[in-house]
């Protein structure tokens, strides 16, 4: 008779042959060398680092929300406990993390994946697609391709590891990840065949029937528990206190005061009183000499000026260039009444508008995305790979096609198509894709005016 501690010792051992299974390096990348800070701070985080490694997660996540307790902005200790939620199979707090880290403006490869597993697990394949995609350049042929093949796009993610592979990593990893890849894809033949190549034959038989076992469309979450080695069933979101909506960014509250009472003066024009209110709005932003900046994961190499750099993928209004004629209340109308804008009130925030405000003949699009994170995320990254974006601003308009809903991202205020097409070129020569369109004078794609679309949702 079969006992209980035999059928947890039975889970165990698939598990582990699951882990084994998929013979890649991506697990082990994921969760480590992502700490950075001051004093005060890395220690919490160091510690929690050192914990992860030793195969102790729960012990990781109390330190790491420690760390980002203590410095709640700092996108590397975010980065940090989301691979500490990950490894614990808590994939929700996983998630947020993630995403929080990359709104602070960590934009590496590695935090991409991590973010794309954890959608992968909670089901959400067409967001973890945007995302592998936006940053396919940044991630490893193997990883990406298993990871596309886990999201529900099978014949991708076996066309990227089959490239792979053509181009020269012949290796047990890419071997085993496209073996896997067709497993998921239902093609068993091709699946026996190429795992063949590194399973003994003693072992195929178990190997297959393993796949078979996570093959199942609705088995997302089981499949990145196994390949991570974490619980499967392990639930808890990130802590309230921990969120980043807690921690706003003073600026940001500064500019937000100063357009509220723009709209208020700007039937009387009052430009004095207006930049008497905008002095008194907010406080000046403190700044801790010893808190430690963001740094990106993958930049710990470059000098410290650059990796701000990098990290500054989003300048605040305050910091963009403004025209110098123009009086204050006329600049904050023209902020509130562009539909575009407006779309910042319904949780779609948008990029600062290029000087003068111009909408220009031609704009550039970047893609088109499952929701609307993915594509704020998208334009972030865009934005940072391409720093003459920060000439221009974004566009994202939600459309439906075919019943399913998009939302796509453009440049815009480009002054004429060769312009444009530079930029677009810029774009592809650094593994994005884009189109160029010309400027549709607030027409949107079904033939309404973009405010009358926007009013009517």
């Amino acid at each position: 008779m079969t006992t209980a501690h035999d059928s947890k010792t039975d889970r165990k051992a698939t598990y582990r042959l699951a882990r084994f299974c998929l013979t890649t390096a991506l697990a082990a990348g994921l969760l480590s060398g992502c700490a950075a800070g001051g004093p005060n701070h890395a220690k919490f985080a160091s510690s929690a680092e050192a914990a992860l490694g030793k195969g102790s997660p729960d012990k990781a996540i109390g330190l790491a929300e420690q760390a980002v307790l203590a410095s709640p902005r700092n996108a590397a200790y975010r980065t940090l406990l989301g691979s500490a939620y990950l490894r614990a199979g808590r994939f929700e707090a996983a998630r947020q993390a993630f995403d929080e880290a990359m709104q602070l403006g960590e934009d590496s490869g590695k935090a991409a994946l991590s973010l794309a597993l954890a959608d992968i697990a909670l089901g959400r394949g067409g967001e973890a697609t945007d995302t592998l995609n936006t940053y396919r350049d940044s991630i490893p042929a193997a990883d990406y391709g298993l990871a596309m093949a886990m999201a529900g796009q099978t014949q991708t993610g076996i066309a990227a590891l089959s490239d792979a592979l053509r181009g020269g990593e012949n290796t047990p990893k890419v071997r085993q990840n496209l073996a896997y890849a067709y497993a998921l894809d239902g093609s068993w033949r091709e699946a026996k065949l190429m795992a063949q190549q590194d399973v003994p034959a003693d072992k195929l038989a178990e190997r297959m029937q393993t796949w078979a076992f996570m093959a199942r469309p609705e088995d997302t979450r089981r499949r990145v528990a196994s390949l991570l080695g974490a619980p499967e069933a392990a639930e808890g979101a990130q802590p309230t206190a921990l969120a980043l909506a807690n921690f706003p960014d003073s600026n940001k509250l500064a500019e937000e005061a100063v357009a509220m009472a723009a709209t208020e003066k700007a039937s009387n024009g009052d430009a004095a009183e207006l930049a008497k209110a905008a002095a008194t709005a907010m406080p000046a932003p403190q700044t801790d000499a010893a808190a430690p900046q963001p740094a990106l994961a993958d930049a710990s190499s470059a000098p410290a000026a650059a990796r701000l750099a990098a990290i500054d993928i989003a300048p605040s209004a305050a910091s963009a260039p403004q025209p110098a004629a123009e009086p204050a209340p006329r600049a904050a109308q023209r902020m509130v009444s562009n539909p575009v804008i407006q779309a910042t009130h319904r949780g779609m925030p948008v990029a600062p508008a290029a000087v003068g405000g111009a909408r220009g003949s031609h704009v550039v699009q970047l893609g088109s995305f499952a929701s609307a994170d993915g594509a704020q995320r998208a334009w972030r990254h865009f934005a940072a790979r391409n720093p003459g974006l920060g000439s221009y601003h974004s566009q994202i308009t939600q459309v439906a096609v075919n019943g399913r809903q998009f939302w796509r991202v453009q440049a815009v205020g480009f002054s004429g198509f060769a312009s444009a097409r530079q930029m677009c070129q810029s774009v592809k020569a650094k593994g994005g894709v884009c189109l160029v369109m010309s400027e549709p004078a607030g027409v949107s794609p079904q033939g309404r005016p973009a405010a009358m679309r926007m009013a009517q949702r």
